[in-house]
């Protein structure tokens, strides 16, 4: 089985959209995404529609656990969030979908023991995975794979045990040179083997946003 596994789409319809079409050509049989559908971009609303039409696994992100009411939005984020205008959209079946996204799924496939999860296996939310953190070094007998998204930056590394991927990002990437190129991971059940996937997106439609979002998001296009 061939899988896409993704993440941190922050409502860049634009982005999802590019990443679809390159994970098209790759003839997935499965969509795996690691949560935050919102926040950001305008259109997350338009996003979770997209990933009910997938029918993707879903994991739920720190954002999205705001869109559900886990957690309270920081008022100084706010006007970089921009989550209320999604609040206030949303119909009530895409936030039941939304509320029923669990945060960590243990699956295996092909003889290997994958772990899907937003941010760690420690802090399944809010756990930051750096290449070069000490959570990079994440190792369990009982785990194969772990992917995970949160920090927006994609990297691979090969614990005793562990192999541990971070997918990056497709709405809202932050590693130097990838501010405008999605990430995600395209995993054969197998091969075993996991392969970073960056996409060449337009950013043209991105830019006409000025004004209507945050101008740092918009400058991460320019890392």
């Amino acid at each position: 089985m061939r899988l896409a596994v993704f993440s941190d789409i922050h409502g860049n319809i634009s982005f999802f959209e590019a990443f679809l079409k390159d994970a098209e050509k790759e003839k997935v049989d499965r969509f795996v995404f690691l949560g935050d559908a919102v926040s950001y971009y305008p259109f997350g609303c338009e996003v979770i529609q997209r990933l009910r039409n997938l029918d993707a696994l879903c994991i739920e992100g720190n954002h999205d656990s705001m869109l559900r009411g886990e957690f309270p939005i920081p008022e100084n984020h706010e006007p970089v969030y921009q989550l209320r205008s999604v609040i206030s959209e949303i119909t009530p079946e895409d936030l039941d979908y939304v509320k029923s996204w669990p945060k960590i799924v243990h699956k295996t496939l092909d003889g290997k023991r994958l772990t899907f999860v937003h941010g760690n296996p420690l802090n399944h939310l809010k756990g930051y995975s750096y290449a070069d953190s000490e959570l990079a070094l994440y190792d369990d007998p009982s785990e194969d794979i772990v992917f995970v998204g949160h920090t927006h930056r994609p990297w691979i590394r090969q614990n005793p045990h562990t192999l541990m991927v971070n997918v990056g990002s497709v709405g809202l990437p932050r590693d130097e040179g990838g501010g405008s190129k999605p990430a995600w991971v395209l995993y054969d059940s197998q091969t075993g083997i996991p392969e970073i996937r960056r996409v060449n997106a337009d950013i043209t439609p991105l830019l006409s946003l000025h004004g209507k979002v945050h101008e740092s998001v918009l400058d991460a296009l320019k890392r």
